[in-house]
């Protein structure tokens, strides 16, 4: 009895010693794996996105206007230059135009500010131009009568009905007094796109006019542009010397006259208001064309009597 439980206790020894060798074996041969802590989902914030910095773009030097600004154009007399220096200044913007007719290279473009601006008044003479342009080829006479529309019709006008006829002459005359009605009338008769077509072949690039004179412009020209119109009626460019001259006296006896001219002794034919204004100045031996855009208008009677006096002197 004492031998089979001793061979028992043997075997249970055995058992162990093998079962504690082969878990050794498992240990020494297992991988260490080393676990990092978990991050949290709550906590962990999107890393916000900075802002895209838009790159402005310089403005070219060349294309800001200053009022200090003052640039003359290549060619121009340089002691006609400086009188207009002189007299407008570099506290406003504007533009002058200054051509000797009876020397083309004579002349001053002397300007702030090159580009187009509203003109009202001024604008009329392009209109007056293509008028005289039908005239002389047949398309109206001095008997056309145009009927008012109720777009022609301006508000608060009681000059004229609407589906009544008036005479051409009739309708200038209005036109020139300021009343939108006739203007509006005129300027369907001949057509937006033919005073335009007028301008650009007087060499007037930079002008266009309004499709009627209901608002506050009736168009945009340049001091430029002007007093190349001027030089072509004068030349007789577009409208025979007929035509050219019927122009040129209608606008003689329009009133008022633009401040830029007043106190001017001679011929002088001239249109325009307090921001645009050109004229031909004919007397004592001389015959020019001046024209003016101004964002004040305080200096354009002295600059007209200054350019007078300097071509005066050109005898």
């Amino acid at each position: 009895m004492k031998h089979k439980v001793l061979i028992g206790a043997i075997i249970t020894t055995l058992v162990a010693f093998l079962l504690y060798t082969t878990n050794l074996k498992r240990v020494d041969n297992a991988k260490l794996k080393v676990v990092g802590p978990t991050t949290s989902n709550v906590n962990k914030k999107k890393k916000a996105k900075e802002p895209k910095v838009k790159t402005l773009k310089e403005p070219k030097v060349n294309s800001i206007e200053y009022t200090n600004h003052v640039k003359a154009k290549s060619g121009s007399n340089k002691k006609l230059v400086k009188i207009i220096k002189k007299t407008m200044g570099i506290d406003d913007s504007y533009q002058v135009a200054v051509q000797d007719l009876t020397n083309s290279s004579r002349y001053a473009v002397v300007a702030n500010t090159q580009k187009a601006h509203d003109a009202k008044k001024a604008m009329k003479l392009f209109l007056l131009i293509a008028l005289y342009e039908q005239e002389q080829n047949g398309k109206i006479n001095s008997r056309t009568a145009i009927k008012i529309k109720k777009s022609d019709k301006a508000k608060g006008d009681k000059m004229f009905q609407v589906n009544m006829a008036y005479g051409i002459a009739y309708l200038r005359e209005g036109m020139l007094k300021g009343n939108k009605t006739a203007s509006n009338a005129l300027l369907r008769k001949v057509g937006v796109n033919n005073v335009d077509s007028v301008a650009k072949r007087m060499g007037a690039t930079q002008t266009s006019i309004a499709k009627n004179f209901n608002g506050d412009s009736y168009g945009k020209t340049t001091a430029n542009d002007l007093t190349k119109t001027m030089v072509g009626l004068y030349q007789g460019r577009v409208l025979n010397r007929q035509h050219a001259s019927r122009v040129l006296s209608t606008i003689a006896s329009s009133r008022p006259l633009p401040s830029m001219v007043n106190g001017i002794s001679g011929g002088v034919y001239a249109i325009g208001d307090d921001d645009f204004a050109t004229a031909i100045v004919q007397g004592n031996g001389h015959a020019y064309s001046v024209s003016v855009w101004g964002g004040n208008n305080k200096n354009f009677n002295k600059l007209g009597k200054q350019v007078n006096n300097w071509f005066s002197k050109r005898k």
